[in-house]
């Protein structure tokens, strides 16, 4: 086992003097990085967060600023991946997936897109408050949730979308908050926590908290 890991690290180092077709580097690429999975994480666990990733609902967990499809995309791209993806790409959300997987690995899914996106949107001390909700089984306050702007309260949240007229009507949706938490909008109370909440606290903070 040990000779054959060997073997495949160094092939990528050769990929360019020996001018291997795209498709070939990706796939070589695509390999090492579940090598290096292996190596950091056990495969089945890697395994099971590929899967919620690949099942996930809203895509990428919502984690993303943009809250449809073309503003998702170019927002990946911006953050510098996807470059394969032509303007106005309009690529079905699985084979987003397949393509981040294979560009990034399921570690650099989470890290570097999702890990980052949570950590530019919560204090370290607001994360702290979450878990401790999470493990006495309530839900944030709404107060502590708007007095540290994690959420403002949406008046006309019944009209009020975001997106333009011809893509789909998303709701009072951009506030970090709902990442973590569902909010009835209309009577301003905390519903629930949404299924990343138990995601990130049971398995992508415990593995990944260093980082944050």
């Amino acid at each position: 086992m040990t000779i054959i890991i060997i073997q495949i690290i160094i092939v990528p180092k050769l990929v360019n003097k020996c001018g291997l077709c795209p498709t070939a580097s990706k796939l070589v690429a695509a390999i090492v990085r579940d090598r290096e999975i292996e190596m950091e994480m056990p495969r089945d666990q890697a395994e099971k967060l590929k899967r919620y990733f690949i099942n996930a609902d809203p895509f990428l967990w919502g984690v993303l600023e943009a809250k449809n499809k073309k503003g998702r995309l170019q927002e990946l791209k911006k953050l510098g991946f996807l470059k394969g993806y032509s303007e106005g790409s309009n690529a079905t959300y699985s084979k987003v997936n397949q393509d981040l997987l294979v560009e990034l690995g399921i570690e650099g899914v989470l890290e570097r897109i999702v890990i980052a996106r949570v950590a530019k949107s919560f204090a370290q001390e607001d994360l702290r408050y979450f878990r401790r909700c999470w493990e006495q089984g309530q839900t944030p306050d709404m107060k502590y949730l708007r007095e540290h702007r994690l959420y403002r309260r949406h008046p006309f949240s019944g009209h009020e979308v975001y997106g333009k007229r011809d893509e789909p009507s998303i709701v009072g949706y951009k506030d970090p908050a709902h990442i973590f938490v569902q909010i009835h909008t209309q009577y301003q109370f905390v519903e629930r926590w949404t299924v990343f909440a138990g995601l990130w606290f049971e398995e992508i903070e415990p593995l990944f908290g260093s980082k944050l």
